[in-house]
């Protein structure tokens, strides 16, 4: 009963549970957990100086006060464990590989330092996407589990420009599931879920859902 810990109210965990409790076997989870960080890829030009979106959607409250607690991944490593756990997969934090975006000379200083000098790291994660543009791919931050190799990861991902992960609009989340049952040998495409990762309304009807379930548990007449 944790459906708002991933994906604000989206039926990811529920979505989980239910493919292994009717037989099948999870292989692989990956997408795009944050909403800030999809909001982040999804808007940004590599035209504009990386850190101008980073302020730009800070002053528009899709970050936390300190954007360093979304740029360091470990939000979404934390999503990356919980979707490992619910796969079958007994993962720990400490068990995820993660990349920053936070430059190394910015983790230890004040929130305003960092704002004032990310400017003079763009040039790096600018020339990411710019080699990825000369692939006819986007940069997209995912969190990916591997059931089969049994490894968590946190990455700056490349992604042709027709992949489902690179058509997102907004803050939206979308998490792609392989399975023994969504394979290619068994003539299926991946099972995809998409839609609102951060609101308050979609991220209080998780919760409530949530809350609801533990109610019907515990032996109230809750219409679940």
């Amino acid at each position: 009963m944790y459906e708002g810990t991933i994906g604000a109210g989206l039926p990811i965990v529920s979505t989980l549970r239910t493919l292994r409790a009717s037989g099948d076997q999870v292989r692989s989870v990956q997408g795009i957990f944050s909403g800030t960080m999809s909001f982040l890829f999804n808007t940004w030009d590599p035209a504009t100086p990386f850190s101008a979106v980073v302020m730009s959607a800070k002053e528009a409250g899709y970050t936390e006060p300190d954007p360093r607690d979304d740029l360091n991944g470990l939000d979404v490593a934390r999503k990356v464990v919980i979707a490992a756990r619910e796969s079958g997969l007994d993962l720990e934090l400490a068990d995820v590989k993660v990349r920053s975006l936070v430059p190394a000379e910015l983790e230890g200083c004040t929130a305003d330092e960092y704002l004032a000098r990310l400017a003079e790291f763009d040039g790096v994660i600018a020339a990411e996407a710019a080699a990825a543009a000369a692939e006819g791919m986007v940069l997209r931050f995912v969190g990916k589990v591997d059931v089969v190799a049994g490894t968590g990861s946190v990455e700056l991902g490349k992604f042709p420009t027709t992949h489902p992960f690179a058509g997102l609009q907004g803050a939206d989340n979308i998490i792609e599931v392989q399975s023994m049952r969504y394979s290619a040998e068994m003539g299926s495409t991946p099972l995809i879920i998409r839609g609102p990762g951060a609101g308050a309304h979609v991220t209080a009807g998780g919760v409530f859902g949530d809350i609801c379930k533990l109610g019907a548990q515990l032996g109230a007449r809750v219409p679940i």
